[in-house]
C-alpha cells in the first residue's frame, strides 16, 4: 500500500490556527496524559490474566481496590465465569455468583479503603463474523472472543469483576502462549516472549470507564521520533503495511495536535484484529485484517479513530444528551482532511452527507441529534454522523473561523477526561463567540428534520449599471431559521450575499452593476437541508431508503442464483420487501414506483431502461458494462437509474454472471451508498461512480431565456 505525503499545508493551517494563547475565557488546561484530580479516589485494578486460546478461556486473579467499603458488595462478571475464591486481607469470604453478579458480604470490621482478591475463570466464545455475515451492528455482536487467531475482550464483556463505581486506573499483566502479545490502553511496561509463554504488562494512570484488551501473534514496530510513541501491532503477514501506518499515524497526530491541542494519552497504537472492526479506544485503534489493507483507510478510518482521542475518549460523552462525539469527529477528521486537500473535495463530501440524509431519512425514522447514541444502521449514521457533521460546519459559519477553532480547543481544555453534553458545546461556543447560540442548538440538535426550500418567481430587471434580482423563497413545515448563502454571477465578478429566512416565505431583492447571468442559493451545500428529487442522483441509498420498493426476479435464474441475489435485500436492510417473479410483474406494477431487478430482465420496459443506463448496454442480446460482459462468471454489476428521466423514481439492476459473483457483490454494495453504479470482478470493486444530478431547483440562469 502506497500512501501520499502527509504534510500539513501551511496556508490551511494559517487559516484555522489563528490564536496560540494557552487559555482564554477561563478554560482550564489539563496536562496531556496526567490523571485527573482526585485520582486516588478512583477504583484501582491489579489484574493478572492468563489466556488459554485453545480452550477459549482466561484464568484471572483480580485485586480490586475501592476507596470506601460497604458491607454488601456487588461486582459484575461474565455469566460464563466461575468464581473460585474471594479474599480480603488473606481471609476467604463467603460469596454468591449468579447471572453475572458476584455478591460479597464484608466482615463488620472492614472499613475505609479495601482490596478484594478474586480468583476466577471465564470462557469467551462469541462467534466472530465470516465473509458472508450481513448485519447493521458494527460490533457483529462480539463482546468477547478468545481464539488461536486472536483475542478481543471488550470493556463490557465481563472479563474482569466490575463494581461499576465509575472510572478506574489499572495495572494489567497478561500471560499467553509464546509470541501472543496483548495490547490495551495506557503505557507499556514490558513485552517478553520466550519459548513457552509471552508476557505483556500495561499501566493505565488516566482513569477510564472500562478497559478493552486485544491480543494475538503480533509483531510490534514503534516510531519514537515524536513526543508521543506510535506503534503497530500487526500479524506477521501484514508487516508490509506497518511503515505506511506509522508514517500516517504520526502525520495525523501532528495535524490534530496543531488544531486541537496536546494529545491526551501516553501512546498511540494501531492494532490488527482477526475480524473486521474499526474501533477507537483510549490511546489505540483496533482495525480488522481486511480493513487495514483497504487503500483508503490511511486517509479515512485511521484519522477518524485518532481524532476520537480528543472526542469521545478524551472529552467524554454525557449520553443523557446524546452522543455528539461522532459528529465532531467526522467533521474534524473525515471532512477537514478533505478540505485541507481541496475545496472541491470538501464540497462533494458535504453534498454526500446531505444526499444521504435526504435519501434515507423520512418522518417515520427521523429523530433529533440529542437522541443519537450509536450507529446501528445507515439511517442512524446519516443523522449522528452526517447531520451532526453538517451542524458543526454551520456552527463554524455562525460564529466565525477564529471563534470556531478556539471553541473546540476550549472544549478540550475544559472537559478533558470529563463528560460533556451538547449543552456544554452551546455554553462554550456562546462564550467564545459572545453570542447566544441557544436558538441554534435548539433548532439543529433538539429538533428532528431538515428544511425543504424552494425558489419561485425569480426575475432580473433593470438597465446597464443597475440590475435587480428579485423573487420569493419558501420552506415547508417544519420552519427553520436559516441564513442562506446567495451567489450571483455577473460578467465582472461573483457577488456573495446572505438571505435570511425565518418563516414560511420571504421576498428578496439583490442589486448588481453588471447584468446577472446566474442566481444560486446555497450552491456549495453549506446548509443542511432536504433535497429536491432532481438534486439527488439515482444511488444505492435511494434504493435503500425507498418507501415504495418492489423486487423482481428475472426469468431463468437458478434457485441458488436467486438466493444469492435476494441477500441484497438483507444487506440493504430491506427485508420488508418481497420478491415477485418477472412473469408476474405487469407494467402497472412497475411504472411510477421504485424497482429492484435481480438478474437481467427479459421483458420491456425493464430491458429498455437498462439499455439507457450510462456505461451499460446490450450487445447481441447480452448485457455489458462498457466492454465487460456481464455473462462472465467473474463479473457483476449494480446500477441505479431514473426510468425515463423521472427524478422521483429509481430502478436498480443487479446483473451477474454466476452465483459466486452475485454473493461477492451483495456483500459489498451497501458500503457504497452514494454511488450510482458499481462493477465487480473477482469479488473486488473495479469501477464506481455517481450520475450527475438532473436539475438545480435553487439556481436560475438568466442568459438563456426560459432556462434555469
Amino acid at each position: 500500500m502506497q500512501s501520499r505525503p502527509f504534510e500539513l499545508k501551511k496556508t490551511f493551517m494559517q487559516k484555522i490556527i489563528l490564536t496560540t494563547t494557552a487559555a482564554i475565557l477561563g478554560c482550564i488546561m489539563i496536562l496531556a496524559g496526567s490523571p485527573a484530580v482526585g485520582a486516588d479516589r478512583h477504583v484501582h485494578y491489579d489484574l493478572e490474566i492468563t489466556l488459554v486460546p485453545q480452550e477459549q478461556k482466561l484464568e484471572g486473579r483480580a485485586r480490586v481496590s475501592l476507596p470506601e467499603a460497604e458491607k454488601k458488595q456487588r461486582l459484575h462478571l461474565s455469566p460464563q465465569a466461575r468464581v473460585e475464591s474471594v479474599r480480603l486481607n488473606g481471609q476467604k469470604l463467603e460469596h454468591s455468583f449468579s447471572r453475572g453478579v458476584l455478591e460479597v458480604e464484608l466482615p463488620r470490621e472492614a472499613a475505609g479503603s479495601w482490596t478484594l482478591k478474586i480468583d476466577y475463570q471465564a470462557v469467551f466464545d462469541d462467534e466472530t463474523p465470516g465473509p458472508a455475515m450481513h448485519t447493521e451492528d458494527p460490533t457483529y455482536g462480539v463482546a468477547g472472543a478468545i481464539t488461536r487467531e486472536g483475542t478481543f475482550l471488550s470493556g463490557g464483556s465481563g472479563w474482569y469483576p466490575d463494581p461499576r463505581q465509575g472510572p478506574a486506573t489499572w495495572d494489567l499483566r497478561v500471560q499467553a502462549p509464546a509470541g501472543y502479545l496483548a495490547v490495551t490502553a495506557g503505557r507499556l511496561k514490558e513485552h517478553t516472549t520466550g519459548e513457552d509463554y509471552s508476557l505483556s504488562k500495561w499501566q493505565v494512570d488516566v482513569p477510564l470507564p472500562s478497559l478493552t484488551v486485544s491480543a494475538g501473534p503480533y509483531e510490534v514496530k514503534t516510531d519514537d521520533s515524536g513526543d508521543v510513541p506510535v506503534s503497530t501491532y500487526f500479524y506477521p503477514e501484514s508487516q508490509d503495511l506497518a511503515s505506511d501506518y506509522l508514517q500516517a499515524a504520526r502525520s495525523h497526530l501532528n495535524f490534530f495536535q496543531a488544531i486541537l491541542g496536546p494529545y491526551p494519552f501516553e501512546k498511540f497504537a494501531v492494532v490488527e484484529n482477526f475480524f473486521p472492526t474499526g474501533y477507537g479506544f483510549p490511546s489505540w485503534t483496533l482495525l480488522g485484517s481486511r480493513v487495514i489493507r483497504l487503500p483508503f483507510i490511511l486517509d479515512t478510518s485511521l484519522p477518524h479513530e485518532i481524532a476520537h482521542s480528543w472526542w469521545g475518549n478524551g472529552v467524554r460523552v454525557d449520553y443523557s444528551q446524546g452522543n455528539w462525539s461522532e459528529a465532531v469527529t467526522t467533521y474534524v477528521a473525515d471532512y477537514l482532511l478533505l478540505e485541507r486537500e481541496s475545496e472541491q473535495e470538501a464540497q462533494e463530501y458535504r453534498e454526500r452527507l446531505v444526499r444521504g440524509f435526504s435519501s434515507l431519512i423520512s418522518e417515520d425514522n427521523d429523530f433529533p441529534l440529542e437522541r443519537f447514541m450509536r450507529r446501528d444502521s445507515r439511517e442512524s449514521q446519516a443523522i449522528g454522523y452526517g447531520k451532526g457533521a453538517m451542524v458543526f460546519h454551520m456552527l463554524r459559519s455562525e460564529v466565525g473561523e477564529q471563534e470556531f477553532w478556539e471553541g473546540l480547543r476550549c472544549m478540550v481544555r475544559e472537559y478533558m477526561f470529563e463528560s460533556a453534553g451538547w449543552s456544554d458545546f452551546e455554553r462554550v461556543f456562546s462564550e467564545v463567540a459572545d453570542k447566544d447560540l441557544k436558538p441554534f442548538f435548539e433548532q439543529w440538535v433538539q429538533r428532528p428534520g431538515a428544511p425543504f426550500i424552494s425558489l419561485e418567481e425569480v426575475h432580473v430587471s433593470g438597465m446597464p449599471g443597475r440590475w435587480t434580482i428579485s423573487g420569493t423563497i419558501r420552506q415547508e413545515d417544519p420552519v427553520f431559521d436559516l441564513r442562506l448563502p446567495v451567489h450571483i454571477e455577473t460578467p465582472a465578478r461573483r457577488l456573495v450575499h446572505e438571505l435570511h429566512l425565518d418563516g414560511r416565505e420571504a421576498t428578496f431583492e439583490f442589486q448588481a452593476r453588471s447584468r446577472p447571468s446566474k442566481f444560486m442559493v446555497d450552491p456549495y451545500s453549506d446548509v443542511f437541508r432536504r433535497l429536491h428529487p432532481e438534486e439527488m442522483p439515482a444511488t444505492v441509498e435511494r434504493v435503500r431508503g425507498s418507501s415504495d420498493l418492489k423486487a423482481v426476479a428475472a426469468q431463468g435464474l437458478s434457485k441458488q442464483e436467486l438466493e444469492a441475489a435476494r441477500m441484497l435485500l438483507q444487506t440493504l436492510n430491506r427485508q420488508d420487501v418481497s420478491v415477485i417473479k418477472e412473469d408476474e410483474a405487469a407494467d402497472k406494477d412497475l411504472l411510477g414506483r421504485d424497482v429492484l431487478f435481480l438478474g437481467m430482465p427479459e421483458k420491456d420496459p425493464a430491458r429498455e431502461v437498462f439499455e439507457q443506463a450510462g456505461k451499460a448496454s446490450m450487445q447481441k442480446d447480452r448485457p455489458f458494462f462498457e466492454q465487460e460482459s456481464l455473462d462472465d462468471p467473474e463479473n457483476a454489476l449494480f446500477t441505479v437509474v431514473n426510468p425515463e428521466g423521472d427524478p422521483e423514481t429509481v430502478w436498480a439492476y443487479l446483473i451477474f454472471g454466476s452465483e459466486e459473483a452475485a454473493r461477492d457483490a451483495v456483500r459489498r454494495i451497501a458500503h457504497y451508498g452514494s454511488d450510482s453504479y458499481l462493477f465487480f470482478r473477482d469479488g473486488e470493486n473495479r469501477a464506481r461512480g455517481t450520475w450527475d444530478q438532473a436539475g438545480f431547483p435553487l439556481q436560475y440562469q438568466f442568459d438563456v431565456p426560459g432556462n434555469r
